[in-house]
């Protein structure tokens, strides 16, 4: 009375399972790089903010110096009642890297690394601020950090 049972063997189900993993691996390296793509064109975005900002503010008044930001986090500029700057970009309050949601940079540690929307220049005629690709977008395609200056973006 030997009855035969069917159904899937062991190695057929290891089989099976490790095709299904393969499979997951790959898409989940597929949308990490989208998100990537994602996250670099809100920077270009919001850096192309800044600078439409950057240049209202100096064509109102004169000066980029009247945005009254410091040198740091460019969303540090909100914490001041005269900034040009946040009249003109209300958005300015939660500016940040999209890696970092958003929380304004100050408040997250982790945000201070690299280049993150960080005023380093802030002169009359002249600013700089510095930001990030994680993959590259557009004519800007390689990673790394940028600059952005009243000339224009330029990779560091």
């Amino acid at each position: 009375m030997n009855k035969k049972i069917k159904g899937f063997t062991l190695i057929e189900i290891l089989i099976i399972a490790g095709i299904a993993g393969l499979i997951l691996t790959l898409l989940v390296i597929s949308l990490n790089s989208k998100q990537k793509d994602i996250r670099d064109t809100k920077r270009l975005k919001d850096v192309y903010a800044v600078r439409d900002a950057m240049e209202v503010v100096k064509n109102q008044t004169g000066s980029y110096e009247r945005t009254y930001c410091e040198l740091g986090f460019v969303s540090l500029c909100y914490q001041k009642d005269n900034s040009e700057l946040l009249k003109i970009l209300p958005e300015l309050r939660t500016l940040n890297d999209p890696r970092y949601e958003t929380v304004a940079c100050q408040l997250n540690a982790e945000c201070a690394k690299g280049c993150n929307y960080s005023f380093t220049t802030l002169e009359p005629d002249n600013y700089e601020v510095l930001f990030s690709l994680e993959k590259g977008v557009g004519i800007f395609s390689q990673s790394g950090c940028y600059r952005l200056t009243p000339q224009g973006i330029s990779k560091l």
